[in-house]
């Protein structure tokens, strides 16, 4: 009897669906910065855009719920990821007690959106989805704008800076979300 020394070839690729959990995963945070921004807002708006990021996430991740038997699963490179993870929370870290040491927590908000937002060319990477590439774009630039926003002590009670960050990035991750409805795999 001979035994058969075959090598196992290992990939670096998993399976995942790539609709539910992205998008889910995105919607829950959209409707965090969402919650995030209205903060920013007065009364009664910040109210209003609390509840409607709510709903906004609650129809999303019942849409996607429901349209989950139309979807292929697709690349996931767990590695890459992983990679990109670590640097977003090093990225953040750092930048959270840079800005707080040059008395710039203003910036926070932003500074921290936009690092999340280049998380997004990591996940583009570790899946080829498109959609995470013009995430990370957006994103990017939502936050950058929203840096050289006023705050709220330049006018009254609304921070802009906050409101357009929290908003903007809630509008991006679930435009991606919505996305997926349309164009599972795209």
């Amino acid at each position: 009897m001979s035994l058969n020394n075959k090598k196992t070839i290992r990939t670096a690729a998993l399976k995942f669906d790539t609709g539910m959990n992205g998008a889910t995963i995105g919607v829950v945070f959209g409707c965090a910065w969402g919650i995030a921004g209205a903060t920013a807002l007065l009364a009664p708006w910040h109210a209003w855009a609390i509840g409607s990021s709510i709903g906004i996430s609650i129809v999303l991740v019942v849409a996607l719920s429901l349209a989950h038997k139309r979807r292929t699963s697709g690349t996931f490179r767990g590695r890459i990821y992983g990679i990109a993870v670590v640097f977003e929370v090093v990225a953040i870290v750092a930048t959270i007690w840079l800005l707080k040491l040059f008395g710039l927590p203003h910036l926070l908000m932003p500074a921290i959106g936009f690092i999340v937002g280049l998380h997004f060319l990591g996940l583009w990477k570790a899946t080829d989805l498109r959609v995470f590439l013009w995430t990370a774009v957006a994103m990017c630039l939502v936050c950058g704008i929203a840096a050289f926003l006023t705050s709220a002590t330049a006018n009254g009670n609304v921070d802009l800076r906050r409101a357009v960050t929290g908003l903007g990035c809630a509008l991006v991750l679930w435009a991606a979300s919505a996305w997926s409805l349309v164009r599972p795999n795209a």
